[in-house]
């Protein structure tokens, strides 16, 4: 870990959502984040690395749902 720590405001600000999204996001252990004493914090590498993979996770999907839309259209 080379970047310093970012606080709960920071990262919501890094990835352009609402701090109580981030938070709730958090608590359910969907976004990497560690708690010193009672703060989250965000390792600004790990955020990085987890948008690039749910980007493509999301780009995979929609590609997925469209193909077997068009697909479907052509069989009615």
């Amino acid at each position: 870990m080379t970047e310093s720590l970012m606080t709960l405001q920071q990262a919501s600000e890094f990835l352009q959502i609402d701090p109580d999204t981030l938070r709730a996001l958090t608590r359910q252990g969907r976004i990497p984040a560690m708690k010193i004493g009672r703060q989250w914090r965000f390792d600004p590498t790990l955020l990085k690395k987890w948008v690039q993979e749910h980007s493509l996770a999301h780009a995979m999907e929609h590609a997925t749902g469209a193909s077997k839309r068009r697909r479907g259209s052509k069989d009615e």
